[in-house]
């Protein structure tokens, strides 16, 4: 489910169009960034208990057992640098979402500029 705020001065219909064109363009209007984005967010955090296994036929869990237990032996060491990157990919997200927000108000009012001029050159009668 997806929910949009769309913050409008002018009437229910100009909200409505709003709406109708992010619906029609997705979160961001590119499937590539909003994937992007929804990779950055749920999965920005970084757990200092996770192990990445191997899969090796036999020695796979000597392997992992050692990748274990090396985690577990040093997971102090690593904490501030696991906190550091996790509170700056948060902070990158925040940021994208809030330019893409500019952006998204930045489009609506030159979309009601672009209505403003042609509605003024159709009464000049496109007189120049």
């Amino acid at each position: 489910m997806n929910v949009y705020w769309i913050l409008s001065d002018d009437d229910a219909e100009s909200a409505l169009e709003a709406v109708s064109r992010q619906v029609a363009e997705g979160d961001h209007g590119s499937p590539k960034l909003a994937g992007a984005l929804g990779t950055l967010r749920f999965h920005s955090e970084i757990f200092n208990e996770a192990v990445l296994e191997t899969k090796r036929a036999l020695f796979a869990p000597a392997i992992n057992m050692f990748r274990r237990s090396i985690t577990k032996v040093l997971w102090w060491y690593g904490l501030p640098q696991w906190g550091q990157v996790s509170e700056y990919q948060h902070a990158v997200s925040s940021v994208i979402d809030i330019l893409l927000a500019d952006q998204r108000r930045l489009r609506t009012r030159v979309a009601a500029l672009e209505k403003k001029v042609a509605s003024l050159e159709a009464r000049g009668g496109g007189n120049a």
